[in-house]
């Protein structure tokens, strides 16, 4: 079974970096090791195998050993050209600890969508020249695995987002609108038993579809809003319990204290003073 892609780490081999290179030398090389072009600015077009593109800052290519790299300079590039190795690292728990042979089936284009992170770590990566060869080489090291784990996480909550925008289109069309308009009234006086007849609903079928949709009940999702917004007043704001629970859809502190505690396991009272700083 392939490792996945979280169990691979980056081990540091060599680098330089090219400052605005109007063209590259060979338009098309193979090299025995992994390597990976990091741009920090400008842009080139690239072919491995099946993958062509274009990358720009925020990029980085990455061509297997013995693979053909085909490249041309669209604008004068700056970019880091770093020669690696791979590591396996089998997942934590997992009961097999077997290291495959042969190379990682990694994708070619990687993409980081936190540019200001990016930039800190190029900036911390151009230092390393003050260095020592063997500091050099240990916080290269360390670098370059930062890049591959701030990828990593970036690619995880991308695939995240997009089951749940899939899952999102996926449900009843009825029970989106539901959910916008208890988004929109969370925190004024809602009649679930009204929603529900607006969607020639009973309050049981209304109640079962919302279930199916969101894997909660519509009181217990609108509950959940109020609280949470509850939790903010009491740690951001010196308002009085009677007026959070005005701002956040209930009768009065007394109700408001009622639900808190009950969803909470603490009074809003002992929340408030164990979590303010």
């Amino acid at each position: 079974m392939p490792l996945l892609l979280w169990e691979w780490k980056p081990q540091f081999m060599h680098a330089v970096f090219w400052h605005r290179k109007a063209k590259f030398q060979l338009k098309q090389d193979q090299y025995p090791d992994w390597v990976m072009f990091a741009v920090e600015e400008g842009s080139f077009h690239y072919r491995i195998g099946e993958v062509a593109g274009t990358a720009v800052f925020g990029d980085a290519i990455l061509c297997p050993p013995g693979t053909l790299f085909e490249r041309e300079v669209a604008e004068p590039v700056s970019f880091h050209f770093i020669t690696l190795g791979w590591q396996a690292q089998p997942y934590a728990g997992s009961l097999d600890q077997h290291h495959p042979s042969g190379d990682p089936e990694l994708p070619v284009h990687l993409t980081w969508t936190d540019g200001n992170r990016l930039s800190s770590t190029y900036l911390y990566i151009h230092q390393l020249g003050r260095l020592q060869d063997e500091q050099r080489s240990l916080l290269w090291n360390h670098y370059l695995q930062d890049l591959w784990q701030q990828y990593r996480v970036e690619h995880d909550l991308a695939k995240s987002e997009h089951r749940q925008q899939q899952k999102q289109r996926q449900l009843d069309p009825a029970m989106l609108k539901a959910a916008g308009w208890l988004q929109q009234h969370a925190f004024k006086q809602v009649a679930l038993r009204e929603l529900g007849a607006s969607l020639d609903l009973s309050p049981v079928q209304f109640s079962r579809k919302f279930q199916a949709a969101y894997g909660t009940t519509p009181m217990d999702y609108l509950t959940a809003m109020r609280i949470q917004k509850a939790q903010t007043l009491l740690l951001e704001t010196e308002m009085t319990l009677e007026q959070i629970a005005e701002r956040c859809g209930y009768e009065n502190g007394f109700y408001l204290s009622r639900m808190f505690s009950k969803k909470k396991g603490i009074s809003p009272s002992l929340y408030r003073n164990m979590h303010r700083v």
